[in-house]
């Protein structure tokens, strides 16, 4: 954070909107680096194949565990991606932070956009565009009651935190046992990351200096493609009903 950085709230018109203009603009590079990653895994190279065969070889060997260790790898993943877009980190290091990041986020989608097109009959756009249109709405939504609404949403910390940590032990048992999540995990999921983009938003304009656009991008694409990961699941829940 450089020292003449100031909070985005206390920041004039000028510089705020220099800072939303960079972080939104980030979070749809950050978008469109996704979806082209995940158009070449599965249109242009063997990525996806590899991928998935590798997953299934593990899925013979390990059973209900590879899962988790995929989970695990991602997690860790993740956290080598966030230190490298910290505040605290050059700019370089910022914008490798995000792309990696991406990079995981693309990788962990090629299971579940595999089995939409499995289940669709290889037509994987008949869920995959409703979802992405529903996840629009839901983050211009939030994004708006955060920005034009006078409420303190850091209220919501405490039932992230619990929610999170019911989610992961959902998660981590559902892998082991072998079990499908099923429809209502994934909507409760959504409500979870609902809460959260409704928080981190909020925070990022109360939190974050004129100078953290790329950490706040970094931010809010790990909580909007989580979201989109779990809407995709609800519509295909709902699709085998």
């Amino acid at each position: 954070m450089e020292h003449s950085s100031r909070l985005v709230a206390q920041a004039d018109q000028t510089d705020a909107a220099s800072f939303y203009r960079k972080t939104y603009g980030l979070v749809a590079l950050a978008f469109a680096g996704f979806a082209g990653l995940l158009y070449t895994f599965f249109q242009l190279t063997p990525v996806a194949s590899i991928f998935m065969n590798t997953l299934g070889s593990m899925f013979n060997s390990l059973g209900g565990f590879t899962w988790l260790i995929v989970m695990l790898v991602f997690w860790a993943g993740t956290y080598y991606a966030q230190k490298l877009a910290s505040n605290g980190a050059s700019r370089e290091s910022q914008y490798a932070g995000l792309g990696l990041y991406v990079l995981l986020e693309a990788l962990i989608f090629i299971p579940l956009i595999s089995v939409v097109a499995y289940k669709t009959g290889g037509n994987p756009e008949t869920i995959l565009l409703p979802a992405c249109a529903l996840t629009g709405a839901l983050v211009l939504g939030l994004t708006l009651a955060v920005q034009f609404t006078q409420v303190d949403f850091s209220f919501l910390r405490i039932v992230i935190v619990i929610g999170s940590i019911c989610a992961i032990g959902a998660v981590i048992m559902f892998a082991v046992m072998g079990i499908n999540p099923g429809t209502w995990f994934a909507l409760a999921m959504i409500l979870l990351m609902a809460t959260v983009i409704l928080y981190q938003t909020h925070m990022i304009k109360n939190s974050c200096s004129t100078e953290d656009y790329v950490m706040a991008a970094f931010i809010l694409f790990s909580a909007f493609v989580t979201l989109l990961f779990y809407v995709i699941q609800f519509f295909m829940g709902r699709r085998s009903e």
